[in-house]
């Protein structure tokens, strides 16, 4: 059977037979003589030099003409020792190779539109840009969709605007020369020696950037939602104490190509202070640098990123201090709804709490989340009952008892300083224990223990389900009966 081809590289397996005089037929394999040729002008068309999974492999020739013959293969049995041919026959085949109708250029991986690229050196590789990139090419036929033509030695990549700025090898990949300037250079792709291609051309753009500034700023820190939009210029003192506020050092470079970077966190950028005494060097907190305030005073800041020196900036530290103005509980409990601190008796719990301040700024973890600074140095803790929930100094929770009749009043406040008002915040919080190991507890996990809405306490003559926790330690009990 004819078997036709429509692209290049398509083809398939030989397969062949001999009938013996007998009657019966014998597999023919390059193993046990079997050999294949292409005939008169298939030879340019057909390679069929090939073994592959036992078989000889037949498939189109690159840049072949189109053809088709009963005998375009010939099939010969020959002796295996004197190479004498025992029997032979043809193999029909036609080719018809179709024109692409498009071609398509685009690029492998590439930051920015048009793709960009950067000079070998350039600090703009400190921030992911590549100093190359590859080209992808491919060709559409008819029935075939796009056909992979990046590596095919007969595309043809040639540089048609800004040679002084990169250049192209023959596998398409694209490179910044060094010493070069930034601007835009663009690529062409052609297939001058495939004729069926070649009518076809394509054009992509490719732009070469680098560093060409870089800018800070200070933020509040510890950081907090919303935070990084906000530009710090002074650290105060916090609410009449002898600290002062901390920052974040936010650091972006500017490329040639418009676009910016976030270095903030890169270990390539550098900070220095003129003024030791009154903004040290900043060092890093993980990848960040913070900055701190020692004394009243300024401080100019110089940053650097690779061989790019920014602007020197001012940063102000006042003796006036900045004062709490709202307090808010975020503490997650056990449960949510109500409230409620469950746990086995003695169990200890840091509180979460924020904090804002009369500049706007927050301490989202005033508790426990500001590292130089303690929470007992400007705010007070109290506990309306500290026989069932006891708060520490530093606003830590222990569970003692449960609480039967109402939730546990926790207050947290900032006395009056430097002309703000006194500020507080009171959160409700049940109090139930979990019991221990071996122990039963009898009544709600949540809320009140012996009320049908875990907040009501009740009344005489109600009838209450009384739930029953027994904490068997991931062991096994027989529960006989109980009393009350």
């Amino acid at each position: 059977a004819e078997r036709s081809l429509t692209a290049e590289g398509a083809g398939g397996s030989v397969v062949a037979f001999a009938r013996l005089s007998d009657g019966s037929v014998l597999p023919l394999l390059p193993t046990n003589g079997l050999r294949v040729s292409p005939t008169g002008p298939f030879a340019a068309i057909l390679n069929s030099s090939t073994v592959s999974g036992g078989f000889y492999r037949a498939f189109v020739s690159p840049n072949a003409a189109n053809g088709a013959s009963p005998c375009a293969l010939q099939a010969r049995w020959q002796d295996p020792c004197s190479g004498a041919t025992l029997a032979s026959g043809p193999v029909a085949a036609s080719v018809v190779l179709p024109s692409a109708t498009s071609v398509s250029v685009s690029v492998s991986s590439c930051a920015g539109s048009p793709c960009s690229i950067t000079r070998a050196g350039d600090a703009a590789t400190l921030v992911g840009r590549a100093t190359s990139v590859q080209l992808v090419v491919s060709l559409t036929f008819p029935g075939q969709g796009g056909v992979p033509f990046t590596n095919d030695p007969r595309t043809v990549y040639t540089v048609a605007a800004g040679a002084h700025l990169v250049g192209v090898t023959s596998a398409g990949l694209v490179s910044a020369l060094p010493g070069s300037s930034f601007g835009l250079a663009v690529i062409n792709v052609t297939f001058p020696t495939y004729s069926r291609a070649a009518g076809l051309a394509a054009s992509i753009s490719i732009r070469v950037a680098g560093v060409t500034g870089v800018e800070w700023r200070a933020t509040p820190y510890p950081t907090y939602a919303g935070s990084a939009a906000i530009t710090v210029g002074t650290l105060s003192r916090v609410h009449c104490t002898s600290s002062f506020q901390r920052a974040l050092l936010a650091a972006n470079v500017t490329l040639s190509d418009g676009s910016r970077v976030d270095v903030g966190g890169n270990g390539a950028l550098t900070a220095t202070s003129d003024a030791q005494s009154v903004v040290p060097t900043p060092s890093r907190v993980g990848t960040q640098f913070v900055l701190s305030g020692l004394a009243p005073g300024e401080a100019h800041l110089t940053v650097a990123f690779g061989p790019v020196a920014s602007s020197t900036g001012k940063l102000t530290v006042s003796d006036a201090s900045v004062t709490v103005s709202a307090l808010q509980w975020t503490t997650q409990w056990q449960s949510a709804s109500p409230a409620t601190f469950a746990a086995v008796r003695g169990s200890a719990q840091a509180t979460s709490l924020r904090g804002t301040f009369s500049d706007d700024t927050q301490f989202a973890e005033a508790v426990g989340g500001v590292p130089w600074l303690s929470a007992s140095a400007y705010l007070t803790f109290n506990t309306s009952d500290a026989t069932r929930i006891s708060l520490s100094a530093e606003g830590r929770a222990t569970l003692l008892a449960s609480s039967y009749r109402a939730p546990v009043s926790l207050t947290v406040s900032a006395a009056s300083c430097a002309g703000g008002a006194a500020v507080s915040d009171v959160t409700q919080v049940y109090a139930n224990l979990e019991p221990g190991v071996g122990d039963i507890d009898l009544g709600n996990r949540y809320g009140l223990p012996f009320s049908a809405d875990a907040r009501t306490p009740p009344s005489v003559g109600d009838v209450l389900s009384v739930p029953m926790q027994i904490n068997m330690a991931g062991g096994y009990f027989t529960f006989t009966s109980f009393n009350l």
